[in-house]
């Protein structure tokens, strides 16, 4: 008798998961309260790449202005960009994807129930939804129920009069400036392209720079790009107040700064909201950063996993995926487990960021004695070519054995180039093994060739 399994979210850790565990021949149901797909696709990775394409389009077209002839009568301006337009294209885009991973599901047979699941004993859940109560017994259970946008002191008591990275994409007019609330990846995205299309940007970070626990060289460089371009950075000061007077939100810094925006964006992390779902009925304890597991991504229950933002190890939609399916290949009897370390980091900015493995100061953490080595883009003949010259790749040896520790990549195809390293750093690669890869000339992967010649 095949395994009965329940998975409770529709998100990237989810669906991953379910589809495995069909694979696998167990009898899997899955439950969604929201729309499938979830954060990722409806609210986050997705719809945000599609309104950095639209920014990217107007970098682009910056460009191309300093190669047309004198007098040719373009206008363009970001004054001319439709904003319901702009939203209407990421709407596009969501709703392509979505209906083809629901598709999917039905192909697969896979049985999925609409509605909020909350645990009523030990093997039983019960969904309410459109169809009213449903209960499910199971024999094993996947948690990936993710998270939601959180709001720190003080800025949550004005959660109503703010904006979020789920509720930024509905906004019904363009602000002519924007403060976003938090340096990190979601931050910075958002930055980029509101700045490209026009609105004036600045970002407050309690922190003493962005992109908090990476390499030093790869914030500073990311933050001289985004000042060159004209946003602008606040760091470790607190909010003492908000106010709000003659369309403007203003927030007060300790130190008396007054920043001044129509709109702010807080996008200062994620928080799990477990209430409601039962998890005091079989004794699985959370906070907000959601329930605690082991490698296997099994919690504290027996039978019941979590997996992806809600046990809080790595946010992000990939690292949700991986461990979906290896939750559902232990569920069906394998025992394999998470590696955090070669999940690649990725900001979709530009320039671009991808990280992979320890950087300099995670490896010295550990006790390891390390080399670095760096190339600039500013040598590579593809870069200069294409004008993309800004960044560098950073590679990281353990000194004693030149063993690939980790990797640093800014600028050009970072997000893309980060997964030969990511493989390196998996494979316990060394300096000497890297450099027997003939990389294709002209390409900007020759930057990688040329960090191992240092």
């Amino acid at each position: 008798m095949s395994k009965k399994v329940i998975v409770i979210g529709a998100g990237p850790g989810g669906y991953p998961a379910a589809l495995r565990l069909k694979e696998l021949g167990a009898e899997v149901c899955i439950v969604e309260a929201w729309d499938f797909g979830g954060t990722c696709l409806n609210r986050g990775c997705i719809p945000s790449k599609a309104f950095l394409d639209t920014g990217h389009r107007v970098h682009a077209f910056e460009g191309l202005r300093k190669l047309l002839k004198e007098g040719s009568g373009v206008n363009f301006s970001t004054d001319m960009l439709d904003w319901d337009k702009v939203k209407a294209r990421r709407a596009e885009v969501i709703t392509k994807l979505r209906t083809s991973l629901e598709k999917l599901f039905q192909t697969k047979k896979i049985e999925v129930i609409r509605g909020r699941a909350a645990f009523s004993g030990p093997n039983e859940v019960t969904v309410t939804g459109p169809q009213g109560e449903v209960k499910k017994t199971f024999d094993a259970a996947i948690l990936s129920s993710g998270t939601r946008p959180a709001f720190p002191p003080p800025f949550r008591d004005f959660h109503e009069q703010l904006t979020d990275s789920d509720r930024i994409f509905y906004l019904p007019r363009l602000p002519k400036s924007l403060l976003i609330v938090g340096g990190g990846v979601i931050g910075l995205e958002f930055a980029c392209f509101f700045n490209a299309i026009g609105v004036q940007v600045s970002v407050l970070e309690l922190l003493p720079d962005i992109l908090a626990g990476e390499d030093p060289q790869v914030t500073r460089a990311v933050r001289s790009s985004f000042e060159k371009r004209g946003v602008k950075f606040y760091f470790g000061k607190k909010t003492d107040a908000i106010e709000f007077s003659g369309g403007l939100k203003t927030v007060l810094l300790e130190d008396g700064t007054k920043l001044e925006a129509e709109e702010i964006l807080v996008g200062a992390g994620r928080a799990a909201d477990l209430t409601g779902m039962g998890l005091e009925t079989i004794g699985l304890p959370w906070d907000r950063k959601g329930v605690k597991v082991n490698d296997r991504m099994l919690t504290s229950v027996p039978g019941v996993y979590a997996v992806g933002d809600v046990n809080g190890i790595s946010l992000l939609a990939h690292s949700a995926s991986r461990q979906g399916e290896i939750a559902a290949e232990n569920i069906m009897g394998a025992d394999h487990a998470f590696n955090a370390d070669i999940v690649p980091k990725c900001v979709y900015a530009w320039p671009e960021v991808g990280s992979v493995g320890l950087n300099k100061a995670q490896a010295e953490a550990k006790g390891l004695a390390v080399k670095t080595s760096r190339a600039f883009y500013l040598g590579i003949g593809k870069a200069v070519a294409t004008d993309e010259t800004e960044g560098f790749v950073q590679l990281v040896f353990n000194a004693a054995d030149e063993t690939v520790l980790g990797a640093q990549i800014v600028g050009g195809p970072a997000t893309e180039l980060i997964h030969v390293m990511a493989l390196a750093v998996k494979l316990k690669m060394k300096r000497a093994d890297l450099k027997e890869i003939i990389y294709a000339h002209p390409t900007m992967a020759e930057a990688i060739h040329e960090a191992l010649l240092k």
